[in-house]
């Protein structure tokens, strides 16, 4: 009952603290009665062990960073691209997620192909746009996600790609949806950091990848008490900002 976590690049890889994010997964892992092993992918040239990986992480990085990104995934191109099939769980976060979409556009109207496993073309924005964001995971409705957004880049996602549905944010060009998904690759805009904020997902995750491995987890969900409690406050601040603007 070992999860084996494929930490990607995070001395580039490393805004607004996400790296609370790989913490949230090994506290997570212990609540759950096992061990989490973490493996530090420091350099571009560095190989990922995809065969031995149950739960990669890739935090946001600038807009820059994905031209870098595409290229040193490309080069083990056939293996993630099997990592992904084999239904194993990524998570990308913030602009980094703009490297597995189709195109991302820059400001200046220059294109770059990025590695096209998501439906989806990111286009840098002109202005910065910050706010909170609250949505509901499509594939498990009961289940909401708090956090916050720096939005450098806009994405429009294929609706059958939508990772959420939009309570509060901005999301996905405004169109109600958030993310994008295609089987266990996960692309959320969300940061908090995500996992700290919302532990369940964490768990989701972590549940997922064991399973992938024919490890099923037994262990009983964990409260979440002070998450919980902390995301009840924001969701009514939050509904209150949503109440002005509907007004």
């Amino acid at each position: 009952m070992k999860l084996n976590i494929a930490w990607l690049y995070p001395d580039t890889l490393n805004l607004h603290g996400d790296r609370g994010n790989v913490m949230a997964l090994e506290r997570v892992a212990k609540m759950l009665d096992m061990e989490a092993e973490i493996t530090r992918v420091d350099s571009y040239e560095q190989l990922i062990d995809f065969e031995n990986t149950d739960i990669i992480l890739m935090n946001p990085g600038e807009v820059r960073a994905v031209e870098r990104l595409v290229d040193a995934l490309g080069k083990q191109k056939d293996a993630l691209y099997k990592y992904i099939e084999d239904d194993k769980v990524l998570l990308t976060i913030g602009t980094t997620g703009a490297s597995f979409g189709k195109e991302l556009v820059y400001e200046d109207g220059r294109k770059f192909a990025c590695l096209g496993l998501l439906d989806m073309v990111a286009t840098e924005r002109k202005m910065v746009y910050g706010n909170d964001i609250w949505y509901k995971l499509d594939a498990k409705p009961s289940m909401e996600i708090i956090g916050s957004q720096i939005k450098l880049l806009d994405t429009k996602v294929a609706k059958e790609q939508a990772l959420g549905k939009i309570v509060y944010g901005y999301g996905n060009c405004e169109d109600g949806t958030e993310g994008a998904r295609y089987k266990n690759l996960i692309y959320t805009d969300a940061l908090g950091p995500v996992l700290v904020k919302n532990p369940w997902f964490a768990e989701y995750l972590i549940r997922i990848a064991m399973e992938n491995k024919g490890c099923p987890v037994d262990a009983a969900s964990p409260e979440y008490k002070l998450e919980k409690d902390s995301n009840e406050s924001i969701k009514a601040f939050t509904a209150k900002k949503l109440a002005k603007k509907e007004a």
